[in-house]
Order: C-alpha cells, then sequence, then structure tokens
C-alpha cells in the first residue's frame, strides 16, 4: 500500500465540479471517484465536466452508482440496461475503468441468484469491449444481495473476467459482520474497497443505518470504530488485497466545510492508516509542490 492507493469519493466535498478535484489534487490525491451527476449536472455542459476531469491529471478510480439494476424484467428490465448503458458511456468518456453497481432495493427486484447473476453477466459484457470493470456492492438493505459474501457468490456464479466485488467498511462495521468471512472470498474478485466510520456507537435499526449511510459518515480515524476498521485494512491486506481505496464519506456537515478542509482531513486518515494501522510511511507525492505551499 502507498498512497497512490488511496482516492477520494468527490461526493465527499461541497462546491463545484472544479472546486472540488483542484482540492483533491492539492491534498496530494492522485485519485477520485466520481458521480454521473456530477458530469451531466455541470452548469455549462457534460463536455465541460468530461474536459475538467480529464484536465485535472487526476486518475478516475470510478463511477458510481448504478442502483437497482438486477433482478428486474420486462420493460423495467430494458430500461434500467439503457440507464447502463450512458453511465458505461460517461465512464469510458472520463477515462474510467470501472462502474459501481449497488445491490437493488427493489421491491420489484427478483432475489433469485441465477437471474442476479444472468443480469450482472450481461451488463459486464457490455462493459468488456470499453475497458470497464464492474465492481458489485451487496447492501444490508437491499432485496437480492445483503453482504459481501453473497455478491461474492453472486460475481462467481456469473464467472464473467471483469466482474468482480465492491467491499464497503461501513456496512462491514454497521452490520458487525465477521473479519473471518473475508477468508472466503478470492482476493483477485475485490476490484474497489471503500472506506469510511461513523460516530454512532452502534446501529440499532435499518432506517437509521440508511440515514448514517447517506448522511453521518466520518472519516477513518475520525469515527467511533477506529478499531474494528484498523482490523478491517490489515486482514485485507492479510488475504493479499492489492488495489484501490477510496474514501466514501457521506456527510451533509462536511458540505458546509470548504472542500480543502474535508480533503485535508481524508489526506490525514490516509496518513493514518498507513502509519498508525500498517505502521509505514506513506510516500507523500509531489512532495515539492506541498512543502512549497506549507501543507506539510
Amino acid at each position: 500500500m502507498n498512497f497512490n492507493d488511496f482516492g477520494i469519493d468527490i461526493a465527499s466535498l461541497a462546491g463545484s465540479l472544479e472546486t472540488r478535484l483542484a482540492a483533491a489534487r492539492q491534498s496530494g490525491f492522485t485519485q477520485v471517484m466520481i458521480s454521473a451527476s456530477d458530469i451531466v449536472g455541470h452548469p455549462s455542459s457534460t463536455a465541460a465536466a468530461v474536459r475538467a476531469i480529464r484536465e485535472s491529471g487526476l486518475r478516475v478510480t470510478g463511477i458510481e452508482a448504478l442502483r437497482d439494476f438486477e433482478g428486474l424484467s420486462g420493460k423495467m428490465h430494458d430500461y434500467k440496461i439503457d440507464v447502463a448503458k450512458s453511465m458505461l458511456a460517461l465512464c469510458s468518456q472520463i477515462g474510467g475503468r470501472l462502474l459501481l453497481v449497488e445491490a437493488s432495493a427493489s421491491v420489484h427486484a427478483d432475489a433469485d441468484a441465477d437471474k442476479i447473476a444472468r443480469d450482472l453477466r450481461k451488463l459486464a459484457i457490455l462493459a468488456l469491449p470499453m475497458g470497464i470493470r464492474i465492481a458489485f456492492k451487496g447492501l444490508s438493505w437491499s432485496r437480492t444481495v445483503k453482504n459481501f459474501t453473497g455478491a461474492a457468490e453472486i460475481v462467481s456464479l456469473a464467472n464473467c473476467p471483469n466482474l468482480g466485488l465492491a467491499i464497503d467498511a461501513f456496512d462491514v462495521i454497521a452490520a458487525d459482520t465477521p473479519l473471518d468471512d473475508l477468508d472466503l472470498i478470492f482476493p483477485q474478485q475485490i476490484v474497489l474497497v471503500q472506506l469510511s466510520d461513523f460516530m454512532l456507537q452502534e446501529i440499532r435499526s435499518t432506517e437509521e443505518q440508511v440515514a448514517t449511510a447517506a448522511h453521518f459518515r466520518v472519516f477513518p480515524g475520525e469515527g467511533a470504530h477506529s478499531g474494528q476498521l484498523a482490523k478491517f485494512i490489515v486482514k485485507l491486506e492479510g488475504i493479499g488485497y492489492f488495489g484501490d481505496y477510496s474514501f466514501d464519506v457521506y456527510n451533509s456537515d462536511y458540505l458546509q466545510m470548504p472542500a480543502e478542509v474535508i480533503a485535508d482531513r481524508a489526506r490525514r486518515a490516509a496518513d493514518w492508516l498507513g502509519e498508525t494501522v500498517l505502521r509505514r510511511t506513506l510516500p507523500v507525492p509531489n512532495m515539492e509542490r506541498l512543502t512549497i505551499r506549507g501543507e506539510r
């Protein structure tokens, strides 16, 4: 692990797309997670958003998130295929190589594993010519797949080379998932790990978990579960994961603070994970630039 393995989801930051990209870069990050709405919602045009991302010099960790995709039929399935094709096109335009798919919470979704696997295989085949990987993530409030072990089973069943697994530390901690369950996962299946913590000691309902996930996450090292998060990271390294980590921190309070302040908090989280949890110094990219600006 080194600092370039860490990225920040720019949904964690306030301001225009350009402001958020600049804040991430100035804090030393080399990669960012982008929401499709960041692109199509740009006040000038989609082309302007694509240009801003391309010219930022930042690598795109991936684009998020395709939701309520799998397990549908008829016109609902066709509709979601159209949405997926649009998101894949956006991902390709910004130079992204990963599309995050969150397990469906729709009451209309069929939970049959074979159907879910067929739908994800179809999506992965659509993405294959573009060089894009599909990262499938289980959600505890999903109707179809509730955790990373269930998602891994679906990924194995689909058996497509560009279909992998996304694991969210928030979901693991909130659901108190045993870390030994990671031993059931082939590390090569994991294509993205999202990192965040939260302040509540425990989450007592699905509704509270959904609200906390959407509005009250904090960065690693800031929350009430630093010990669990540290063990999670160490366990991932122990099973051989060597891919990207994305700070996936959705916090309504942070959106009322300057983007550069929050990006610096993310930087401190990366330092904490590298130097305290894994007990190694993370190489700082662009050290000369950071020193000149007085940020280190």
